[in-house]
């Protein structure tokens, strides 16, 4: 999720809520040895840690006091710092760190910048604003503790459970989520874990509507639209180092579908479908120890084709202008013969029709040959089309044979 500081509202949590956030930010900051202390005059909890700078030489391990304030509508005053300060003379930290909700008095500012310089500890105060700015860097500290509106709060939950339980989202989620949440909240994570996991399930959810009868491939449309006036990366950076190292595990979609024009028996199954899923093996080649395992999905929606992969982290790409000359430029290490099939694929459907008897013929012909035809000029109907497929197989048979017989002529010379 995407935040800024008009979604951190101090005057709606706890002070103990608000300890805890400090904490939570603590540790971020990749503090170690927290220690809750609790007591003082205002019966607060105050969190002893250890930083530990590393060098080549000796690692220096230094102390840090934090004190937590949670004010709402004043400002902090100096009476209210005294124990804090005695308790810092007393345990004798590097640093004292002061978080206010607010903001220091006047009267507090100057009575620290006055007392410093007399301290053995430096004195630092992250103020209301401040904290505000840092928080935006942790937006998962942000859902914890300021989330509010509902369906945020489904997308952190859902996500929560998949990864602790692999519990995926069910249709009416998606359906419920899409069609509601401020997409502006979202970032590329959320995208990529919302449209992995519906076209990961789209075959379940497919013949769950069966029984249901209410599933929309629709659904995701809002989402694309929005990403579609967004996403301007034109390159799949990410997946380049595994570009000639990854094996599919599973999946779904165009690619498994359009193969099935090799079997007329399968042409009443087809349903045109716009999306291509894998999971997918990553550094198959290398050792067990580089073994990674990784999402991909290819979607296509109106003029533009989207390309998400994930490994450690979430990348989009966008493809504008997207035609099916262009679905050979995929990061995909795809076959030469796919833009042929892909035409094959969406002719069918303009037609309605399979291949007739003699183009099904010298397609299958065309499949067997070890060198790729150039893409076929489709025309309206297969009939047409066979006719084309005909006479450039024919002539490359031709050339083929002459070649063979070239060689032999070479051979028996010799």
């Amino acid at each position: 999720m995407k935040y800024n500081k008009d979604d951190i509202h101090f005057d709606k949590i706890s002070p103990t809520a608000f300890e805890n956030l400090c904490y939570d930010l603590v540790v971020k900051y990749g503090f170690t040895d927290l220690v809750w202390r609790k007591g003082g005059a205002d019966d607060g909890r105050d969190i002893e840690a250890n930083y530990i700078f590393n060098n080549s030489i000796k690692p220096k391990k230094t102390k840090y006091f934090f004190e937590c304030k949670h004010y709402t509508s004043s400002g902090v005053p100096p009476e209210h710092l005294n124990s804090k300060i005695a308790w810092a003379d007393a345990g004798n930290p590097d640093t004292l760190v002061i978080f206010t909700s607010s903001y220091l008095t006047n009267s507090s500012r100057a009575w620290l910048e006055k007392l410093a310089p007399q301290k053995h500890y430096e004195i630092i105060c992250i103020e209301g604003e401040d904290l505000k700015e840092r928080l935006i860097n942790y937006p998962e500290i942000i859902e914890r503790y300021f989330s509010q509106n509902r369906y945020e709060q489904m997308l952190k939950d859902i996500k929560d459970y998949k990864i602790k339980f692999n519990v995926s989202p069910s249709y009416e989620f998606f359906k419920e989520l899409v069609e509601n949440i401020d997409l502006t909240k979202l970032d590329i994570e959320d995208f990529g874990f919302i449209l992995l996991n519906f076209y990961t399930q789209y075959q379940f959810f497919e013949t769950r509507d069966d029984y249901y009868g209410d599933f929309d491939k629709k659904v995701m449309y809002r989402l694309l639209d929005f990403l579609k006036n967004t996403i301007t990366n034109e390159r799949l950076d990410s997946f380049e180092e595994y570009k000639d190292n990854y094996d599919e595990l599973g999946g779904s979609g165009i690619f498994d579908e359009m193969f099935w024009i090799d079997y007329e028996g399968n042409f009443d199954e087809m349903k045109k479908l716009d999306f291509q899923v894998y999971v997918l093996h990553l550094n198959h080649k290398l050792g067990q120890d580089k073994w990674k395992i990784g999402d991909y999905l290819f979607v296509i929606y109106q003029d533009v084709a989207f390309e998400i992969f994930k490994d450690e982290k979430t990348e989009i790409r966008i493809i504008s202008n997207f035609n099916p000359d262009r679905i050979s430029e995929l990061s995909l290490d795809l076959s030469d013969q796919v833009t042929i099939k892909y035409k094959i694929y969406l002719e069918y459907f303009n037609t309605k029709q399979p291949l007739s008897g003699e183009a099904k013929i010298m397609y299958l012909k065309h499949l067997k040959m070890k060198r790729v035809l150039p893409v076929l000029p489709f025309l309206p109907a297969y009939e047409d089309a066979g006719a084309n497929l005909r006479t450039l197989l024919e002539n490359k048979q031709d050339e083929i044979m002459r070649r063979q017989d070239k060689k032999r002529r070479k051979y028996q010379k010799k």
